[in-house]
C-alpha cells in the first residue's frame, strides 16, 4: 500500500525581529592614557629627530624626484609642511604651477630660485622610516630659531610634576606635520546639573615654528567627549613663543601653569552654570558671530554647527557652546581646526554675564 504524500502547501510564519539592544549607558569614569605612557611615546619620538642643518639656500638643490640635496650629499624628502614652507620661501604656488610640470621642469625652476635666494636656513628633519632618503625635512626655518621641543617639556614635567600628573588621564594625543596636541583631564569631575565635566589642560606645541607653546584650561563633557578651552581673565595658563629658555625656567613655567589650574576651573565652572540659564533667542546667529570671522574654521563647519544647535534645541549660551564643540569633535578631523573652534567657544562662554 503506497503512502500518501500531503500536498498541502507550507505556510510561512512571520517572525518578529529581535528587539533592538538598549543604548549603552553613559560612561561614569574618564578613560585615557597615563602620563608615564605618553612620556615614553614622546621620548621615543624625539629619538627619531636628526641633527638640525644650517645651510646656505644657494647650496640647496632639488632632484627630479622632488627631494632636496644638502651640502655633504644628504638627501631629504619633504613632508607637506616643509613643502609649503619651501613654496613660501621661494615665492611659488606649488600645486598650481607644478600640477602639469615634469620632475625635471620642477627641479629646474626650484633650483633657479635657490641660486637667487640669499641667506641661510635651518632645516629640521626626521629619520626616514621608509629608507627612501637620508631623512624627511620638516621645516625651513631662520638660523636663529630656537625651538622648545616636546621632549624638553615632558622631561621637565617628568622631573618636577610626575606625582601631580598621576591625577590626570591623557584623553587625546595627536601629532601632525607641524603641531602636537596633548589633552589631559583630571580624574575628578564637576557635576553640572547631572552632567559630568572633567577639567584639565590642553598643551599645544610646534617644534617647527607653526605655533607657540601654549597650555590652556580644558574641559571634557564625559557623555560625548566634547572638548572646550577657556581663558580665565582673558589669559591662557601658559603661552610662550619659541626662543631660548633655560631648563629651570621652563620647569618653573610649567609648574606654575598646571598648579594654578584648579582655581581657574572654579571660575570657568561658574560661567557654565550661568550659561545654562542664559537664553539665546537666535542660537544659529550666535554661532555665526562666534565662528564667522575665523580664517581657521571652514564655512562648512560653521553651517554644520548652526544646524546642530537648532536640531538639539538647547536655546542657551551653554547650548551654543556645546553645538560648536560637538561639531569640532565629531565632524571635523583636523586637530588645529578643533583647537580653534574649542578656543572660540570658550571665549564666548567666558563672556557670559554673571
Amino acid at each position: 500500500m503506497n503512502a500518501r504524500i500531503s500536498t498541502v502547501p507550507a505556510v510561512a510564519l512571520a517572525v518578529a525581529p529581535p528587539p533592538a539592544p538598549p543604548p549603552p549607558p553613559p560612561p561614569t569614569a574618564v578613560r585615557g592614557r597615563s602620563f608615564a605612557d605618553v612620556y615614553q611615546d614622546v621620548m621615543h619620538r624625539s629619538g627619531e629627530m636628526l641633527p638640525d642643518q644650517v645651510v646656505h639656500v644657494a647650496d640647496l638643490r632639488m632632484t627630479p624626484a622632488g627631494n632636496i640635496t644638502l651640502p655633504g650629499a644628504l638627501c631629504y624628502r619633504l613632508n607637506p609642511h616643509a613643502r609649503r614652507g619651501l613654496a613660501s620661501m621661494l615665492g611659488l604656488r606649488w600645486d598650481r604651477w607644478f600640477q602639469s610640470a615634469s620632475g625635471e621642469e620642477r627641479a629646474e625652476e626650484v633650483n633657479r630660485r635657490f641660486q637667487r635666494t640669499p641667506g641661510e636656513k635651518k632645516i629640521r628633519a626626521w629619520a626616514d622610516r621608509d629608507g627612501q632618503a637620508d631623512g624627511v625635512a620638516r621645516a625651513f626655518l631662520a638660523p636663529t630659531f630656537t625651538p622648545i621641543d616636546d621632549a624638553r617639556i615632558f622631561e621637565r614635567m617628568n622631573t618636577m610634576m610626575r606625582g601631580l600628573l598621576d591625577e590626570y588621564r591623557f584623553s587625546s594625543v595627536v601629532f601632525t606635520d607641524s603641531t602636537t596636541h596633548y589633552t589631559a583631564v583630571h580624574v575628578e569631575a564637576f557635576d553640572l546639573d547631572g552632567e559630568l565635566l572633567h577639567p584639565g589642560f590642553h598643551l599645544r606645541n610646534s617644534e617647527v615654528g607653526a605655533s607657540a607653546l601654549s597650555l590652556d584650561d580644558h574641559w571634557m563633557r564625559l557623555v560625548c567627549l566634547n572638548g572646550l578651552m577657556v581663558r580665565v581673565g582673558g589669559k591662557r595658563s601658559l603661552y610662550r613663543t619659541h626662543r631660548a629658555i633655560e631648563d629651570d625656567q621652563l620647569a618653573a613655567a610649567l609648574v606654575i601653569a598646571v598648579g594654578r589650574l584648579p582655581e581657574r576651573w572654579a571660575a570657568a565652572f561658574a560661567w557654565m552654570q550661568s550659561a545654562k540659564r542664559t537664553p539665546v533667542p537666535h542660537p544659529d546667529d550666535a554661532v555665526a558671530a562666534i565662528l564667522g570671522d575665523s580664517a581657521e574654521v571652514p564655512k562648512a563647519l560653521l553651517e554644520e554647527a548652526q544646524r546642530v544647535v537648532l536640531r538639539d534645541g538647547d536655546l542657551s549660551r551653554f547650548g551654543v557652546v556645546q553645538a560648536i564643540t560637538l561639531v569640532a569633535h565629531e565632524t571635523n578631523k583636523d586637530p588645529d581646526v578643533r583647537f580653534a573652534m574649542e578656543r572660540l567657544a570658550g571665549d564666548y562662554l567666558a563672556a557670559t554675564p554673571s
